[in-house]
């Protein structure tokens, strides 16, 4: 199997942040590693990953295609590993979403707060919707658990306040124009996705033995819509992040290079 020095670095930074457990097993951890990777890139720390609007927030299947391929090597990352950026700014923003994760999530499961604010933030600052519609999107899209409606919309709020206090998000409860209400009306009929194996192993075995990678990404997806029962529609326009020009650069580190090393030389 092939695999990149993306998914090291990848490991490296996640076992920087606190409450990231790595898994890919099940949709809590996939839905964990999309939104933390999100926010480290809203702070301002580019990764290299582009983010759409998905189900639930931020998504994006390159990442999945990485963290599948981390999942071959996590075993291999240190505990105490750590993500050194190359370059101080970087360097002070990785910090600051680190403190900013670890005061909205109490463990590796508590995940409502991390899902809002990264849902928030793409909504903010790429859809032309008023703060209220912003909200109204994601609690809607969002499961009815244990949180009550009224207890995601004070997240909402409360993730709002927060990204306004680092200067993510612009105290702006826009109005909808014109533009905005035809965008927001009638849609076409939705379809679903059926025929989706149950078990993840199902999946990934039929894909792994060829290195294919980006196929098993794309089934994961896949699996995730159906599993979430929900209708997709076909003109439902996604926001996109805008891209840096470059990817943050880790600096040297010699448990760090001669982990890639041996990747490469072992699955590459």
């Amino acid at each position: 199997m092939i695999i990149g020095p993306n998914a090291v670095i990848l490991g490296y930074v996640l076992r920087s942040i606190p409450n990231s457990d790595f898994s890919m097993g099940d949709f809590g951890g996939r839905l964990r590693l999309q939104k933390i990777i999100y926010l480290v890139e809203a702070f301002g720390v580019y990764l290299g990953y582009g983010f759409s609007w998905y189900l639930r927030g931020p998504y994006c299947t390159s990442l999945t295609r990485a963290g599948l391929e981390l999942e071959q090597v996590a075993s291999e990352i240190p505990d105490n590993a750590r993500a050194q950026f190359l370059r101080k700014a970087a360097r002070e923003r990785f910090d600051r979403c680190v403190r900013f994760i670890g005061s909205i999530m109490d463990g590796p499961n508590d995940l409502d707060r991390l899902e809002i604010a990264a849902s928030v933030h793409l909504l903010a600052k790429d859809s032309a919707l008023s703060k209220k519609d912003i909200f109204g999107r994601i609690v809607s899209k969002m499961p009815q658990g244990h949180t009550s409606r009224e207890q995601l919309g004070r997240h909402c709020d409360d993730m709002w306040d927060r990204l306004v206090g680092h200067s993510l998000v612009s105290d702006d409860a826009r109005d909808p124009g014109p533009a905005q209400r035809q965008a927001g009306g009638a849609q076409g009929s939705g379809y679903r996705v059926t025929a989706v194996p149950e078990h993840m192993d199902r999946i990934m075995g039929a894909m792994t033995d060829y290195q294919q990678y980006g196929d098993v990404a794309l089934a994961v997806t896949m699996k995730d819509i159906h599993d979430s029962r929900q209708e997709l529609r076909a003109n439902s326009p996604p926001a996109f992040m805008h891209r840096p020009n470059e990817v943050e650069q880790l600096a040297p580190d010699p448990d760090l290079d001669g982990l890639i090393t041996r990747v490469l030389r072992q699955y590459g």
